[in-house]
């Protein structure tokens, strides 16, 4: 498990958070994310993914099952069904017809 060591470490470390705090935020302390940390001890599953809550990365990442360490965003997950229904629309719109809209939407947002 010296992959998880590593990675949960170096997650810590890019969001600028100390053990204690990733241990108040993953719910389980300071002295448990240092024996993580340094192999000691394995967190139970729940408890990882509360570790990868805390960091905002995958469980894969601390797992070393993927190098992404952040996560991938699809348009659903930060768009409504409505809304990415609107954008595929618009994007087999000829040239002339987006120009147009865009101008329609402009219009109305002002």
């Amino acid at each position: 498990m010296e992959i998880l060591q590593t990675r949960l470490r170096k997650a810590r470390e890019a969001r600028n958070l100390s053990q204690s705090i990733l241990g108040h935020f993953a719910g389980c302390g300071q002295e448990k994310i240092s024996s993580y940390e340094t192999g000691k001890s394995r967190p139970q599953y729940q408890t990882l993914v509360h570790l990868a809550d805390a960091l905002q990365v995958s469980i894969d990442y601390l797992l070393g099952r993927t190098d992404e360490m952040e996560p991938k965003i699809t348009l659903e997950d930060v768009l409504g069904e409505d809304e990415v229904e609107l954008i595929l629309k618009y994007r087999s719109l000829p040239k002339e017809k987006k120009i147009k809209l865009s101008g329609i939407a402009i219009g109305l947002s002002e």
